[in-house]
């Protein structure tokens, strides 16, 4: 069974703002004691709505005390009047109504001024729909069918627009109609971009696919429409709202399936799904590319390819530095960064299993042997290190209590911590990103230092700088992957900080400055020739970011196998150039420079 995936297929930007702002108002206001309350479901998925429920984010009921809490209107909006209401109790007011809406808005409220009547192409009852017609004067009415057009009463002057997650060809339909019974009749297709876009992928989904899957809830409007377009391609079509709902049986007589979902259903979601099709995959075929594929993200999930990474990244440095590498040296940063890295994931499964369910699934079933694991490695970098040196060693075991202690224990006062919001370092956006790049740093380009003193410190200065940014890149672009499971389980992180666009930006500048510090380094003298070798290993770096932003290096495994092949990378021009196989071609290129 072959799986096709809609590239569209989860959160639009209306919800994913609409998130932002509710968890934002969550972690605020807790810490004044105010509750955040709902106005109506944030979105149309029951399993978020649990995950916030657990963050003390509620739904307004009957009898619900608003004075001196949060309210946070959902992105389908509110009428006028709904609103005041709301203030009239007291409650202070988050607006997250999608622009799109507010768009919609404010047309009607504009040609209501000029004496129109609105006509909204639209479900009846939809939350949107609803607070729409808040704003056509109690003018308004709803059409979903040709029939509803036939039963409007005479109006002069007349204003259409659509819910903005409308089926588009349903749309145009109307409004001809309407076009054809109203002399004055001003028309604006108010379905948003990312709406056009999922509908015209289903479509050409599904002349590619035999099935087609649709996530998402069975109260969300634009994912039932999704299910209609599919039937209507004449698909079989199953719509689900997680992957336990899935009958794998029925999908067996299917070659090729689609997969698409709503926009309200959050990626982890989707994943699960798509994970479990596989799976299913190799225990019904057991086909040779179904096992490559798990061995593949067992070997990437399990961290012993970024352990290699470490070991190339190593032997890099030493290079750079100018002193011969050494296995040991290659050896601690391998087990040491394997196991920080494998005891993180031991102990932050909630977040990976928002993030990536297979990460999830397999730190959950084999718990104990990561932990072993884990620990084992910690152990041995430790014995390695003794055995090479004390400071070496020291330096080791420092950075491990660390980071596994310091990082988060409470450093700030419970009465400073009071008013910023922040106990541990963990909660400062950014710290863990830095974190990461200083430990690869200092394992990777501090250590060959400290065991080869007396060094010039120039060398030594580029190494970590050159580390420190290579390691610092692969995990702020990565945080940016798992954006939307970060914000769930209420991390702190530079893109939740600043915005993806942002974080994207910041990390072409960081990409612009090591590669200039490569550059002028032989020049100044502080580097050999070797680090103009490297620059490579930033435009790599800047490419797989360019892949990301253009979705084509997707969000799994996959993602975190390209990024991390930057470590080795930079290990195979150190061997290129410590072997001189391509000291013509460099003898060549320096003279141009």
């Amino acid at each position: 069974m072959k799986v096709k995936v809609a590239k569209t297929a989860g959160f639009c930007m209306g919800v994913k703002r609409a998130m932002d702002i509710v968890l934002d108002a969550a972690h605020s206001e807790k810490h004044k004691g105010m509750t955040v309350y709902t106005d109506g479901p944030i979105i149309h998925n029951p399993q978020v709505l649990d995950l916030l429920k657990g963050k003390g984010i509620k739904t307004i009921e009957e009898g619900a005390k608003l004075d001196k809490n949060r309210v946070v209107i959902r992105a389908h909006g509110i009428t006028p009047s709904r609103k005041k209401e709301i203030e009239s109790q007291g409650a202070k007011i988050s607006d997250a109504t999608c622009p799109h809406v507010m768009r919609v808005q404010n047309i009607i409220k504009r040609y209501l001024a000029q004496g129109y009547s609105t006509v909204i192409v639209g479900d009846k009852g939809h939350a949107e729909v609803v607070g729409l017609l808040g704003y056509a004067g109690g003018r308004g009415y709803v059409v979903g069918s040709m029939e509803d057009v036939e039963k409007l009463p005479p109006m002069e002057k007349v204003c259409v627009v659509a819910q903005t997650t409308q089926d588009k060809i349903l749309f145009q339909a109307l409004t001809f109609g309407l076009q054809e019974k109203y002399a004055e009749c001003q028309v604006f297709e108010t379905i948003c971009g990312s709406t056009h876009d999922r509908q015209d992928e289903v479509r050409s989904l599904c002349r590619s696919v035999e099935a087609m899957i649709v996530v998402g809830g069975r109260g969300s409007a634009n994912t039932n429409r999704l299910v209609k377009i599919c039937e209507s391609e004449g698909v079989p079509t199953f719509h689900i709202e997680t992957e336990t709902e899935l009958d794998l049986k029925k999908l067996e007589a299917f070659e090729v399936v689609g997969v698409t979902a709503g926009a309200s259903t959050p990626q982890w979601l989707i994943k699960r799904v798509v994970d479990l099709l596989a799976s299913y995959e190799k225990e019904k075929s057991g086909r040779l590319k179904s096992w490559l594929k798990t061995a593949f993200n067992t070997f990437i999930g399990s961290c012993v390819y970024l352990g290699v990474g470490a070991a190339s990244m190593s032997y890099t440095c030493a290079m750079l530095l100018g002193v011969a590498p050494q296995i040991n040296y290659c050896a601690i940063a391998a087990l040491f960064l394997f196991s920080m890295h494998v005891l993180n994931n031991t102990a932050n499964r909630e977040a990976a299993a928002l993030n990536d369910p297979f990460m999830a699934k397999l730190y959950d079933r084999h718990h104990n042997i990561f932990l072993g694991l884990g620990l084992a490695g910690l152990a041995a970098s430790y014995g390695i290190a003794l055995v090479l040196d004390f400071y070496v060693f020291l330096m080791i075991f420092l950075s491990s209590v660390f980071f596994a202690l310091a990082f988060r224990i409470h450093v700030l006062p419970d009465r400073v911590s009071k008013f910023l919001k922040y106990r541990s370092l963990e909660r400062f956006a950014g710290t863990k990103e830095i974190f990461f790049g200083i430990a690869w740093a200092l394992t990777t380009a501090l250590l060959p230092f400290i065991v080869n003193e007396p060094q010039p410190l120039a060398p030594m200065l580029v190494a970590l700088v050159f580390a420190f940014s290579i390691a610092f890149f692969r995990a702020v672009l990565l945080d940016i992957r798992d954006i939307q499971g970060d914000r769930i389980v209420g991390k702190e992180t530079i893109p939740i900080a600043i915005g993806k666009e942002q974080t994207k930006i910041m990390l072409v500048g960081v990409a612009i400055i090591m590669a200039a510090i490569l550059g002028v380094s032989p020049r100044l003298a502080w580097t050999s020739n070797f680090s103009l070798f490297l620059i490579p290993c930033v435009l790599y770096a800047s490419f797989y970011l360019l892949l990301y932003h253009k979705k084509a290096i997707g969000e799994g495994l996959f993602c975190e196998a390209v990024a991390d092949f930057n470590f080795i990378l930079a290990g195979i021009l150190a061997f290129l150039w410590e072997s001189e196989l391509l000291s013509p071609f460099l003898s060549f290129f320096l003279k141009y420079i």
